[in-house]
């Protein structure tokens, strides 16, 4: 199960059509058994009333991979991120379950809207739906290691 979590609007819809994309391509290309699904708190249906932001907290912590669309710098994303971070923390794990995501901002100022204590870790940076879509696909495949990682490790002889 994939958590994403991202703010809901019109302008990033398709963002997260991109990130459905990509689950379907891994799914279909490597006829997964178990496939990989992705969950947004809007579409999740239990057929009954429940606390919203428990339900987050539990998916969260039951999630195999969190993506992070911090492009509009929203406060529940990066709630949700840091809810996540301390798990990993209370679990003595590293922080390599989640993928953040981030549309280049067009005036250039991309790295300043990003907090401060996530600057250092790696983001797929994006100008549009299809290069995130191949950008996930290639993260997605090295990440439940279905394509081999690079070594780009220059070794001197």
């Amino acid at each position: 199960q994939i958590f994403v979590s991202m703010q809901f609007s019109s302008d990033t819809k398709n963002h997260y059509n991109a990130i459905k994309k990509a689950v379907k391509a891994i799914n279909e290309k490597h006829k997964l058994n178990l496939k990989l699904r992705e969950i947004r708190i809007d579409e999740l249906k239990k057929g009954h009333s429940y606390t919203i932001s428990d339900e987050i907290l539990q998916l969260i912590n039951n999630t195999g991979l969190l993506i992070a669309d911090l492009t509009h710098g929203n406060r529940n994303v990066y709630h949700e991120l840091g809810f996540l971070m301390g798990l990993n923390e209370g679990r003595g794990i590293r922080h390599e379950n989640f993928l953040l995501v981030m549309k280049n901002d067009p005036e250039g100022k991309t790295d300043s809207k990003v907090g401060f204590n996530i600057r250092d870790y790696q983001q797929i940076r994006f100008d549009d739906a299809l290069e995130l879509q191949e950008s996930l696909e290639e993260s997605l495949e090295i990440y439940y290691n279905m394509k081999p990682k690079t070594d780009e490790t220059n070794e001197i002889e």
